[in-house]
Formats: structure tokens, sequence, C-alpha cells
């Protein structure tokens, strides 16, 4: 084996391992990939949540700010009827100072309804029906003198009822708001917590895809430095195939030569074999077979 052959056997290992250390950096950077798309379509996930869970608290922090100006509204209302309550409450007391009777002004209307529907229902004798209807009587007495109190009363009792319905309505908006509010700011947190998730990621997509890039150059300076050792081959081999040529052609032009030799020779023999016939020398054996085989 000569040199050149030696080189290509060289260059042969070289390739094998090239192609190798190829293979190699292919499943790598396929894995460098894959990483990659598997990380964005992360991102992407957590990029629709974020958009969905800002959609529920965009629509909770709306639903807030109306409520809030639902309760500033009820809370108004409310300051104007404790305004009256004190009104009512003011009137009640200058009413009823000037009673001369301190009483219960509902109790004494429901003891008169009570009688009547005795009267109206029971069979009783004269007397005690007349004694049932002086009773009455004094009642109205009283409620008549009360009349204006009795007024001042019931309207301080209403509007007392509409204080505690509209305190109720504002204290039912009031916990709306902090179960929203709760609600909105949960959401907010998560969201903070994915749009750090997705910074975290989109770091980690940016180092990967800096990596992808170095592994798609470090491919294309092995398949570079595996064209230039395929051309080396293609070139030794050709070399080794014109020197195999020159060999054969080399062989050939020995065989050419020593058979343009050995018919010299015969013919130089069979001009002295031919010379001894004309002389009318005697053949040898030797001479006959060669007679023979110029036949």
């Amino acid at each position: 084996m000569d040199v050149n052959e030696n080189h290509t056997s060289e260059v042969s290992r070289d390739l094998a391992i090239l192609k190798n250390k190829l293979n190699d950096s292919e499943r790598d950077k396929e894995k460098t990939f894959s990483e990659l798309r598997s990380i964005r379509g992360g991102i992407r996930e957590k990029i629709v949540l974020v958009r969905k869970l800002k959609q529920e608290r965009n629509s909770l922090t709306s639903e807030v700010r109306n409520l809030k100006e639902e309760r500033k509204k009820l809370n108004q209302s409310l300051k104007e009827v404790i305004t009256k309550i004190k009104e009512a409450n003011s009137e009640k007391k200058k009413a009823l100072k000037g009673l001369k009777v301190k009483a219960d002004f509902a109790a004494i209307k429901r003891e008169i309804e009570a009688i009547e529907h005795k009267i109206e229902t029971q069979v009783m004798s004269h007397p005690k029906e007349k004694e049932l209807m002086k009773l009455i009587k004094e009642r109205k007495k009283i409620l008549g003198e009360a009349g204006e109190a009795q007024g001042a009363i019931e309207k301080a009792h209403q509007i007392s009822n509409e204080a505690d319905e509209a305190r109720k309505k504002a204290d039912n908006v009031h916990k709306d708001i902090q179960k929203k509010a709760e609600e909105s700011q949960k959401k907010h947190e998560q969201i903070i917590v994915i749009s750090k998730e997705i910074d975290e990621l989109r770091a980690k997509e940016k180092e990967l895809f800096a990596l992808a890039d170095e592994k798609k150059a470090a491919i294309e300076n092995i398949n570079e430095e595996l064209g230039q050792k395929l051309s080396e081959v293609s070139k030794i081999s050709a070399e080794l195939n014109e020197k195999k040529k020159e060999k054969r052609n080399k062989r050939e032009d020995g065989r050419n030569q020593r058979y343009e030799s050995q018919q010299r020779m015969i013919k130089e023999k069979v001009a002295i074999v031919e010379e001894k016939l004309k002389k009318g020398g005697k053949l040898t054996t030797e001479d006959i077979i060669l007679m023979q085989g110029q036949d």
C-alpha cells in the first residue's frame, strides 16, 4: 500500500468520524427544537389563559364600579331617610309631650277592634253590651286626643322601616362589592403569576433559540468539512485510479514487449530452419515442431 492509499484510509476514517458527529449534532439539534416547540406551545396556552383571566377580571371590575355607584345612591338615599327620621321623631316627641295620657296606641286600636268583634258575634245582655260600648267610647276618646301624636308616630315608624330597608339594600350591595372585588383581585394575582411564568418561558425560549442557531451553525461547519473531505477522497481516488490504469498499461506493455520478443526469436529460428532446408541440412525434432507451429 503506497502513501496515497494510506492517505485515503485516513480521510475515510475522518469521514466516518464526521458522519457520526453530524448524526449526533442532528439529534441534539432536533432535541433542542423539540424543547423549543414545547416551550412555545406552553407560552401560547398561558397567553390564552391570561387573556381569559383579564376579560373576567375586567368584567368583575366593571361590575364593582357599577355596584359602588349603586351603593353611593343607596347611601345618599339612606342619609335623606335618616334626616326624615330625625324630623319625624322630633314631631312625634312634640306631639307626645302635649298628651295627658301615655299609651300604646296600636294596642288600643287592637283592643277596640276586638271589643267590636265581640259585640257583633256574641249574644250578651243589654247592660253588658252597654258597658262594652262605653269602653269603646273611652278608648276612642283617647285615640282622638292623641290623633296628632298618632300620625307622627306612624310616620316615624314608616320612615324607620324605609331606613331599615335602605340600610339592608346598601349592606347587600356592599357585600356583593366585597365578594366581586375579592374575585377580581384573585384573578389579577393569577395574571401576575402567569405573566411571570410567561416571561421566564420567553427567556428560556430566547436561550434555546440561540442554542439552536449555534447547533445549526455547527452542523453547517460539519457539512462543509464533510464536503471538503469528500472532495479530497474523490481527488485521491481519481489519482489512485489513474495510477492503477498506468500500472495496467505498463503490464500490458510488458506483455506486448515479451510477445514481440518471442515472435522475433521464433522468426529468427524459422529463418535458420529454412536456411537448413535450402542447404539440404538435416532437421531436428525441435526444428520440425517449430515449422509445424508456423502452419
